[in-house]
């Protein structure tokens, strides 16, 4: 049976064995001795105290209240001696001696920031980094790539805790000396400090939502990170490599950004503008992510930062105003509608056969070709654009016989400039006897740009007429319907690779 005593240390209620209450007793009253011609040696002891009441409430339970023996003694051994608190471990002419030149920084876990097992506070103090950034980038790699969960276990598994003092200021680099001590048994304190106060308030729930949102700001910013270096990584490839990936084709190669910007942009100076316009929300896009995410990951609120912000703001705005008058260039050019027609063919009888023009069957040199030389929509050669994709429109003739009108539409800056492009569309056509062969492309010229540009057949059908397209009838085609009553089908479209559709 063990006497026990019942003390309070900084103002907190402790029961003691009577022998570990001797032990702690000599233990202060050596520190006393020893620390009585240090400046400030009553708030050295009063720190000490403070981290012992942290270690103290680590080693209680409700199942063992009583301080025993063997905890102080663990306690005594994490503090370190009285005399590790002394000056003697520097020179007296204040040049730090071999032994603290040698002093190297060790990896540990910091149990007293522990979340976890305090693999990432150990990991921070290492690098002398911010704790919660070292957290962020072990959810984004456990949520990406999936390592940091093995990671995480392999490092607590090996990499040993930060015990006593001397362990912690080696994890940060520190030499082991009085001013050393002194800052971290401070820190003990503000700790026990703190944590009193959030008992009181009862803001523990608070402190750790305000721990969660901190990592979530950092997983954040480390987003707006990466997506500023991807458009900078898209900025550099568009104005400087400006790769043929348009699936277009342009004279043998597919065709690039720029080529495909001087098929809208009616002059050189609207294009350069507009450009212009792209290269500066790209580089307000990157800087605003760059800046957005050192301020999310570091909390840095310097005032140059907002001054930053607000430029690269004015250069977003000026850029988005050059894009927006470039588009306006674009659909100024496009505001008036032109079309032309003329009559191409008067075909008599009661049939009609459309038949796609192809070099598909042709014999060359012996060889009969096999494909129909689909190029993709877009065609650019010879200084002509070629599109593909015709429109037929069926009506009820006024006599006996089929005529067939060609129709060419297309948009310009004027009602004139307009007319004049739709009469540059070009669609090849030939007639055998009832037969229309017929090309799926048309072409303008480059020159012309882009104006959407269409083409289409009317074809006027005598009473009882008959057309068909790839020798399947096509007009008149009936569909049932629910009431019913009989519908024709009007128009009808041959699409680039030849097949046939109706509405």
């Amino acid at each position: 049976m063990n006497k026990t005593v019942s003390i309070h240390l900084q103002g907190v209620p402790f029961i003691f064995e009577e022998q570990a209450y001797d032990r702690l007793n000599q233990y202060l009253l050596r520190l006393r001795e020893v620390l009585q011609k240090e400046e400030g040696s009553d708030e050295i002891i009063q720190d000490v105290e403070l981290r012992m009441v942290e270690l103290l409430q680590q080693h209680l339970t409700p199942f063992r209240q009583v301080v025993e023996l063997s905890i102080i003694e663990q306690i005594i051994s994490k503090l370190g001696q009285p005399e590790d608190f002394t000056e003697e471990t520097s020179s007296s002419n204040g040049v730090p001696n071999e032994t603290e030149v040698q002093t190297e920084k060790r990896l540990f876990r910091d149990g007293d920031r522990a979340m976890i097992g305090g693999v990432c506070a150990g990991v921070a103090a290492y690098f002398n980094v911010d704790v919660v950034i070292i957290r962020a980038i072990y959810v984004f790699t456990f949520l990406t790539f999936g390592i940091g969960f093995l990671l995480y276990i392999v490092l607590w598994a090996i990499v040993p805790m930060a015990k006593t003092s001397s362990d912690k200021l080696r994890m940060k680099g520190q030499h082991v000396n009085i001013e050393n001590m002194k800052s971290e048994l401070e820190d003990a304190a503000n700790r026990i400090k703190k944590g009193a106060k959030e008992f009181k308030a009862n803001s523990g729930i608070q402190s750790t939502i305000g721990g969660v949102l901190r990592i979530i700001s950092v997983v954040i910013g480390i987003w707006a990170l990466l997506f500023g270096t991807g458009i900078f990584v898209f900025a550099i490839v568009f104005f400087f490599v400006n790769p043929d990936i348009i699936p277009a084709q342009l004279n043998g190669r597919f065709m690039s950004f720029q080529d495909f910007g001087g098929l809208l942009f009616e002059s050189n100076a609207h294009e350069s503008y507009f450009y212009l316009g792209i290269g500066l929300i790209a580089v307000a896009l990157v800087a605003q992510c760059y800046l957005f995410g050192i301020r999310l990951i570091t909390q840095f609120k310097a005032t140059y930062l907002k001054v930053l912000t607000a430029i690269f703001g004015v250069t977003l705005l000026v850029g988005v105003v050059l894009v927006s008058l470039g588009g306006v260039q674009i659909g100024r050019s496009m505001a008036i509608y032109g079309e032309v027609e003329k009559e191409i063919a008067t075909i008599s009888g009661l049939e009609l056969n459309i038949e796609k023009k192809s070099i598909e069957g042709q014999l060359i040199d012996g060889f009969k070709i096999k494909s129909n030389g689909d190029e993709g929509v877009v065609t650019i050669k010879n200084g002509r654009v070629f599109l593909r994709g015709i429109e037929l429109v069926y009506s009820q003739s006024r006599d006996s016989m089929f005529h067939i009108h060609q129709i060419n539409d297309a948009q310009g800056r004027t009602h004139e400039s307009a007319l004049k492009k739709a009469r540059n569309i070009r669609c090849a056509f030939e007639f055998h006897n009832n037969h229309m062969f017929l090309e799926t492309m048309y072409s303008f010229p480059r020159f012309d740009k882009f104006r959407d540009q269409n083409v289409k057949f009317l074809i006027a059908v005598p009473e009882g007429g008959k057309i068909f397209y790839d020798k399947l009838q096509v007009y008149p085609s009936i569909i049932e319907e629910s009431d019913d009553t009989n519908e024709t089908f009007q128009h009808g479209y041959i699409s680039s690779d030849g097949e046939y559709s109706k509405w």
